[in-house]
């Protein structure tokens, strides 16, 4: 039952109706008998700027942004952690006493499905399609984990170029490069790539199309954060060549794991969520 002492979570996002973000923290508070509920919340993009307040307002306790708001809502926030800054943007905002922290579990949340499927990345390199707050988190997690190389590729080079500027504070030691995100630069890069991950928007979808995974080298792995896609660009096509090809859904499951921990301070076993996601898709709330 909602009362009126029913703690309010919510996913800000735009387009956000495809989510599964709502079944998965429904159901882990019901299973942990948490007074609270999540809603998604479709907010116009103009309105970025009132996310901040609107949160401290509402008195949301927890929130889960998509872009564009992972970038826009930063200034509005009072602290972010390291790897937040480091992919300039965050997921999750967690609101105290009308203070919101800001934390990045993106690439976090792909590292630890990554170590748990015993691909590893001590020594790999790296080309990351998209250069927005994804793709930037999903780098620094790379190289965290002691990638030797990354590549960022981005339909507006600039911005490949300012997220390189920005790792290389950090991870000087480290070979990075930005490029064009096209089939001629893809061409150059795969070979050399033992993990591809599409972290562009769906709204990139034929742009992705466009390039040709047989340029990855013989046993890579490609992986595109879009869980919500039903069938993502290349997956066929990467399993006839003999390339890994893994989709977003297990990257959402731990960083889900990582929002929920921060929301309630509760803990919450990978299989577990994994077990609730899946369920949720064949219950078509995706």
């Amino acid at each position: 039952m909602i009362s009126a002492r029913t703690r309010l979570f919510g996913l800000v996002g735009h387009p956000v109706r495809h989510s599964l973000s709502p079944a998965m923290y429904n159901e882990l508070f019901r299973r942990y008998g948490l007074d609270a509920v999540y809603m998604a919340f479709d907010v116009d993009p103009d309105r970025a700027e009132a996310v901040g307040e609107a949160i401290r307002t509402l008195d949301l306790v927890g929130v889960n942004l998509t872009v564009p708001f992972k970038e826009r809502v930063l200034p509005d926030l009072d602290h972010i952690t390291v790897a937040a800054e480091e992919a300039g943007a965050v997921n999750v905002v967690v609101h105290v006493g009308g203070v919101l922290t800001g934390y990045n579990t993106d690439g976090e949340g792909l590292m630890r499905y990554l170590d748990a499927q015993g691909i590893k990345l001590s020594g790999a390199r790296g080309v990351v399609l998209g250069a927005g707050g994804t793709g930037r988190a999903v780098a620094s997690a790379f190289l965290d984990r002691g990638a030797a190389g990354v590549t960022l590729h981005n339909r507006t080079l600039s911005r490949a170029i300012d997220a390189v500027k920005a790792l290389e504070r950090r991870f000087g030691h480290a070979d990075l490069d930005a490029r064009p995100l096209s089939e001629a630069e893809f061409a150059r890069t795969a070979p050399h790539a033992d993990i591809i991950v599409n972290c562009t928007a769906g709204g990139a979808k034929s742009t992705i199309a466009g390039l040709d995974p047989a340029h990855a080298a013989s046993g890579a792995t490609w992986v595109d954060v879009n869980y919500w896609m039903p069938d993502p660009p290349h997956q066929q096509r990467c399993r006839a060549l003999g390339l890994r090809f893994e989709t977003g859904l297990g990257m959402l499951v731990h960083q889900g794991a990582l929002a929920f921990e921060l929301f309630t301070g509760h803990p919450v076993e990978a299989p577990v969520l994994e077990e609730i996601i899946r369920r949720a898709i064949a219950e078509g709330k995706v």
